[in-house]
């Protein structure tokens, strides 16, 4: 694959990597090249792997759906070219004897979900099967201005990326790492068209650059209004399992409880039900106007 001169510039200029950031990751071809084939000998091992943690994380009812991969054998050469500088700071060198140790994302696991509050439920169900096999804790990437609430006191958050996920890293029965990663669907339609457009290679142009930024930020605000909007709903069949189903069957309670309402738990039981319909009511209102918008034609 990298054996030849002319496969090795065709790489370089598909990956765009500059001769420099090829002298400083200190590697040779030929060490690039034993990893790429051992590494291509062990995907079909890989993948097995894979679907033993698919069979078993898509029985989460909160999974929407999911996706999974082994890393591509020319990604992992062209990511083991960028990263290797970090590893040598730390006295470290991605070789053909650790790479599989020192790269945690070969196998991977993508799990997609409806609305941005299922994730509380899929990360219990992760944590109880996978916790104690976890090789670090598992982080949030948001961007900055997202609401982080649903993180906060939960798992670490990183706002240095510009893509939004939930990182989980197990440790499989032989060793290596799977990286499992969370998102909603708006999430991951806006990451596969900004890892299109710019990841890994910076995007010069300010002009893109700011209009990939503005949709970017489209993206959480679709994830808010879904998670607004099922919210609702929910709240809204909530009112009508507690019995409220009209304005007349809260005034005839009132008019029969105000008989008794020196009692101090009766005053209180008047002013709990006229909150409950009142909240009916504006959850009712939000549901017809949503009615309404869908039904347009």
């Amino acid at each position: 694959m990298l054996r030849t001169k002319q496969e090795q510039q065709k790489f370089c200029k598909e990956y765009n990597i500059s001769d420099e950031q090829f002298r400083n990751s200190r590697l040779t071809w030929q060490e690039l090249e034993e990893i790429a084939v051992d590494f291509k000998q062990k995907r079909n091992e890989h993948q097995n792997t894979v679907k033993q943690y698919v069979d078993i994380i898509q029985k989460c009812s909160y999974v929407h759906s999911l996706s999974s991969r082994v890393k591509d054998v020319e990604h992992l050469v062209e990511k083991i070219i960028r990263k290797n500088p970090d590893y040598l700071k730390e006295g470290e060198s991605l070789l053909i004897n650790n790479y599989e140790k020192l790269i945690t994302d070969l196998m991977g696991i993508r799990i997609l979900l409806l609305f941005k509050s299922d994730w509380i439920y899929v990360h219990q169900y992760l944590m109880d099967r996978y916790g104690k096999e976890l090789m670090e804790p598992p982080f949030a990437h948001i961007r900055k201005g997202d609401d982080d609430s649903l993180y906060k006191g939960k798992i670490q958050i990183k706002g240095n990326k510009p893509y939004r996920s939930v990182h989980y890293v197990v440790r499989t029965g032989t060793g290596l790492g799977l990286e499992i990663q969370v998102r909603t669907l708006y999430e991951e339609a806006w990451s596969e068209i900004d890892h299109k457009l710019r990841y890994p290679y910076n995007l010069q142009n300010e002009m893109l650059r700011n209009y990939i930024d503005i949709m970017n930020r489209l993206t959480g605000i679709g994830d808010e209004m879904g998670t607004f909007i099922s919210s609702y709903i929910r709240n809204f069949q909530e009112n009508l399992f507690s019995g409220v189903t009209s304005d007349n069957e809260v005034y005839q309670f009132i008019l029969e409880e105000i008989k008794n309402c020196d009692n101090e738990e009766v005053r209180q039981a008047i002013v709990d039900k006229i909150k409950q319909a009142e909240n009916y009511r504006e959850v009712k209102k939000m549901t017809d106007l949503i009615q309404q918008v869908l039904e347009y034609k």
